[in-house]
């Protein structure tokens, strides 16, 4: 039995600079659900629209309505976002100081920075299929979370070099 939330044993003390709704969410060691509408912009051509397909994303499309499920399994969450019928599944884990999250074929470490304001999420590692994947071939990630009333705004945005943006998604995630 884990004594801590994963975000309490990653952001330590940092936790408790975030607004009351992110704390709350991010430190519920029974898990936690949400919700939110997202905007959903996938990056143009087939290429891009097939990977992003072969990697789970979800569809372009505005407005779409967003649930968040987050489940403890020892030290591990599962996190499932559901994007109008779309889901998309991953687990999050710490290593070392680390935040890992891993879906698919995909797994990144990301260096958490907590503020008054907002979490960032700093991408340093990325995996494919557990193959280390070196800088210039690695995907770029790029995520905040920024409080707002009775929630936060989310950014997240997925490239990969040469190829540019797959994915970006952007809303307001609220708690209930």
């Amino acid at each position: 039995m884990v004594s801590e939330s994963l975000y309490r044993r990653i952001l330590g003390d940092q936790l408790d600079n975030l607004p009351s709704p992110m704390r709350r969410f991010h430190d519920a060691k029974n898990g936690s659900t949400a919700q939110g509408k997202f905007n959903i912009t996938r990056g143009p051509g087939w290429f891009r629209n097939f990977l992003a397909s072969m990697m789970s994303l979800p569809p372009s499309g505005s407005d779409v309505p967003m649930d968040l499920s987050v489940t403890p399994d020892g030290p591990r969450e599962h996190w499932v976002r559901r994007f109008g019928n779309h889901s998309m599944k991953t687990q999050q884990w710490k290593a070392r100081t680390l935040l890992i999250e891993a879906g698919g074929p995909m797994r990144f470490a990301f260096e958490l920075v907590a503020n008054e304001t907002s979490v960032q999420f700093k991408l340093v590692r990325a995996w494919f299929c557990l193959i280390p994947l070196p800088r210039f071939i690695a995907p770029r990630l790029e995520a905040i979370e920024t409080a707002c009333e009775g929630g936060w705004d989310v950014v997240v945005q997925f490239s990969l070099p040469l190829l540019g943006m797959l994915i970006r998604y952007e809303g307001r995630v609220l708690v209930e």
